[in-house]
């Protein structure tokens, strides 16, 4: 989550930059000195995101993984309501005991396939927020390289301030960077 610190640190330069002006206004003699000069720059974090190719990318694998799954998972869940059928129609063919033991057999399955289930899918989040930590990570030096490259003081989210002008919002240069340096990004599965 360095994304959420660095938009922290962000939030806390600019509100002590503010603070920093404000007593500067109050003073009877301002010293010039002092005065804070600094550039600002501004991101659209989401929309970055959404049109890095590396994103666009792990979610178009997250989605055919997850479809696989999901019709693996019919397979059984099917097999499982035909053992259940099966087992339905020898109800009065087959002894008590029988019967109580294939009904156990069918639950265990049952219980099984839901816990496999819950697994996999905490295991595909994790990977895809993983996936998604590598791209914010490179989302972060893009723009620091930005940043140090026009003598930025502070780049904030732009969900963080309420207008901006077109001069000091870096969205496009910073999508166009990340797909540059990070097209591509592999959900990996552990």
């Amino acid at each position: 989550m360095n994304v959420n610190k660095f938009l922290i640190f962000m939030v806390a330069s600019f509100f002590m930059i503010s603070f920093n002006v404000k007593v500067q206004a109050q003073d009877s003699k301002p010293d010039t000195s002092k005065a804070f000069v600094g550039k600002i720059g501004v991101v659209d974090m989401q929309k970055i995101l959404n049109d890095s190719k590396a994103y666009q990318g792990i979610v178009e694998q997250f989605e055919n993984i997850r479809r696989k799954h999901r019709n693996k998972i019919t397979k059984i869940e099917d097999q499982i309501r035909d053992d259940e059928n099966n087992l339905f129609k020898q109800k009065n063919i087959i002894s008590k005991e029988a019967y109580s033991e294939k009904v156990q057999l069918i639950s265990k399955k049952i219980n099984e396939l839901k816990l496999q289930k819950n697994q996999d899918a905490k295991k595909f989040e994790l990977a895809f927020e993983k996936s998604t930590n590598k791209i914010q990570n490179a989302l972060v030096d893009v723009l620091s390289i930005i940043a140090k490259k026009k003598q930025l003081s502070v780049v904030m989210a732009k969900s963080q301030v309420l207008l901006v002008g077109k001069d000091i919002d870096l969205t496009d240069e910073a999508s166009k960077e990340l797909n540059n340096i990070l097209p591509k990004v592999k959900l990996e599965l552990n």
